[in-house]
């Protein structure tokens, strides 16, 4: 008979344990989900790409618009290459509706930047999935030459 007076006790106590500890566990993975859905809901994810070299790049986005036969073109000529030292040379991807221009060094193949185009602000950084306060990149307005209250998109750097 004592036994069953200790039986609703027993049950209260394994009932609280068990919902802290099933609380605690919810709330770790929250952030993690939420960070993964804003990945796949993204147009390009930007974060990715950075440290990567041109070609790993073309291989995310797919081919550039440039072509082989256009006077600025993929890669560059013989002559190019000799009077910019590779240097600066860009690609123009598009990648669900979004922009990316990537200038990188022909010689050594790195990345110095990609630039998202656009004019607002938010949308650039959502399609991209960025972040104004990511450790390891910077995210800084591309202002427009005729009116510099307005961007034509935001270039992200690598953080060294």
């Amino acid at each position: 008979m004592r036994q069953l007076l200790y039986f609703p006790a027993l049950l209260l106590v394994s009932g609280l344990a068990a919902c802290s500890g099933s609380q605690s566990v919810s709330e770790s993975t929250t952030p993690a989900a939420g960070s993964a859905a804003a990945a796949r809901t993204a147009a390009v994810d930007v974060p990715e790409l950075m440290g990567r070299n041109i070609d790993q790049v073309r291989r995310a986005l797919g081919p550039p618009r440039e072509t082989k036969t256009q006077q600025i073109g993929l890669e560059p000529t013989a002559e190019q290459m000799k009077s910019t030292r590779g240097e600066d040379w860009i690609n123009t991807f598009e990648r669900n509706g979004t922009t990316i221009i990537a200038t990188f060094n022909a010689r050594t193949r790195k990345v110095r930047d990609l630039v998202v185009v656009g004019s607002d602000e938010d949308e650039l950084l959502r399609n991209a999935n960025l972040s104004l306060t990511a450790p390891n990149y910077m995210v800084l307005p591309v202002a427009d030459p005729k009116d510099s209250r307005s961007i034509i998109g935001m270039r992200v750097l690598t953080r060294k």
